[in-house]
């Protein structure tokens, strides 16, 4: 099995695991040290500190994203990887919003605020265009927003999130059916990239 040296915040780490993807090659991830001067075990594997890098199976040593796009050139992709390229395509709405590290953000933060007596039906939908999301009240407090990318006739729904006392009871349903009749009323073509929202909607047209 291959074995990939990166680090997730970088591109050209990024750039390498997608083409593995739609080829659909299993790998391993290696983690690296953030700065090049830590990262000893790399520069004894590879003669440098730079990442990507990529192990074959047979050991050989590939330093670099041109070097590395070369090699796997050369190898059969399955039969997914068109697929895989318009999905990579239809998500750029989702890059430009950084919808990844908002969620990574989360990471060691995201705690259930109070608990909510009320149901959904007692909760107000709101657009805030500032901020490129539907939001869902109730009262002051905000419990979940629909993040959207909108574009001239489009709006791609990027990201979904509810508070965490609130999940199982109805609050993301209402808020994606309200912002989905929304999208509607302004003749918008929706874009459900995330899959909350495509879920949604898939229901509704049933």
């Amino acid at each position: 099995m291959l074995t990939l040296y990166q680090a997730e915040w970088c591109p050209y780490s990024s750039a390498v695991r997608e083409v593995l993807t739609e080829l659909g090659v299993d790998f391993v991830v290696r983690q690296v040290e953030p700065e090049p001067e830590d990262r000893e075990t790399l520069r004894a594997l590879s003669g440098g500190d730079s990442i990507p890098v990529l192990e074959t199976e047979d050991g050989e040593i590939i330093r670099g994203t041109r070097a590395i796009f070369r090699y796997l050139e050369s190898l059969e992709p399955w039969r997914y990887a068109g697929a895989h390229r318009r999905k990579f395509e239809e998500h750029v709405h989702v890059r430009r919003s950084d919808g990844v590290g908002k969620l990574v953000a989360r990471f060691g933060h995201d705690r259930p605020g109070e608990l909510v007596p009320d149901g959904p039906d007692a909760a107000v939908v709101v657009d805030v265009p500032d901020e490129s999301r539907y939001e869902i009240r109730l009262g002051d407090r905000r419990i979940g927003y629909a993040a959207y990318h909108r574009s001239e006739g489009t709006i791609a729904f990027t990201h979904t999130e509810v508070d965490s006392a609130c999940e199982g009871r109805g609050f993301g349903t209402r808020l994606v059916t309200e912002a989905l009749d929304d999208a509607h009323r302004h003749g918008l073509e929706v874009l459900p990239l995330c899959s909350f929202v495509a879920a949604v909607a898939k229901r509704r047209s049933a």
